[in-house]
């Protein structure tokens, strides 16, 4: 019977034996790796085991009987359209481009961090961004290097200051905003609501010296888009969302500011990115 061994390294450290398997066995197909376990054709440092609950630890042996050709080797080489603005060990701070995608092209953000990383699989872990930018909004995103690094900064994705600077109508000194999101089932936009149900979409919009800010407090998809449209101020250029056309959608993450980090990261407490516009 065929027999697959793999060693755990630190970036495998706190998966679940499942998805372990499932993201170093790249060409295996998830029922496949359901059934090993069923058979219970997995050993974790010896011991047959199918329970796929199990969390790895460093160095772990984990032996897989039954499996063939389970590794395809990916390649990222594509063209670096970014700036990198900070890197460590742990963290790479770049500034995102317009019309670039995060995932899903061959030139993708995604794709562009793994060939400048030069990155070749040696384990379940792949270089990973906290959150997302619109395909139209330019600057500041953070990619983990780690994968502890990766599953700190995510869970503490609402401690971390995030500024945007924008191009707006709107009229205020200072405005602090909740709404709610809800999908429309008939057109399957979202909809912004005063009261619960819904994605909570915190907003701080202020000015400083003729520039126009925002800051949120919580991360969901289109939120400053979505919430300046509803209160009649669109970003300039933001055609979606009701704005004139213009060269571009005016929208750019512009500063991060890290807190409450612990342990490995708790270098980066109170450290500030920028990433300055003209436009």
């Amino acid at each position: 019977m065929n027999l697959i061994k793999l060693k755990a390294s630190k970036n495998d450290e706190g998966r679940t034996l499942f998805k372990f398997l499932v993201k170093n066995l790249n060409n295996v197909p998830v029922s496949a790796i359901e059934k090993v376990f069923r058979l219970k054709d997995v050993k974790v440092n010896g011991i047959k085991t199918n329970n796929k609950s199990y969390s790895v630890v460093n160095n772990d042996a984990i032996w897989i009987y039954g499996l063939e050709d389970v590794k395809k080797n990916v390649t990222y080489q594509t063209k670096i359209d970014f700036k990198v603005i900070y890197e460590d060990k742990n963290i790479l701070v770049i500034n995102k481009p317009i019309n670039v995608s995060m995932h899903g092209f061959n030139d993708s953000l995604d794709n562009q961090v793994l060939s400048y990383l030069n990155y070749k699989q040696t384990d379940s872990f792949i270089p990973s961004s906290i959150g997302r930018l619109d395909r139209v909004t330019s600057g500041l995103i953070i990619y983990a290097k780690t994968y502890s690094a990766l599953v700190q900064l995510n869970n503490k994705i609402n401690l971390h200051e995030k500024y945007y600077l924008l191009k707006s109508d709107f009229p205020w000194p200072k405005k602090e905003v909740i709404f709610y999101a809800r999908k429309n089932k008939k057109t399957n936009d979202m909809e912004l609501f005063d009261t619960k149900p819904g994605l909570l979409m915190h907003t701080i919009f202020f000015q400083d010296k003729n520039k126009k800010y925002a800051l949120i407090k919580s991360g969901k998809k289109h939120q400053i888009r979505l919430t300046l449209s509803h209160l009649g101020y669109p970003i300039y250029g933001d055609k979606k969302y009701g704005g004139l056309h213009d060269k571009r959608v005016y929208l750019h993450s512009y500063k991060i500011v890290f807190h409450n980090l612990e342990n490995e990261l708790d270098y980066l407490n109170d450290t500030q990115f920028v990433c300055d516009i003209k436009w």
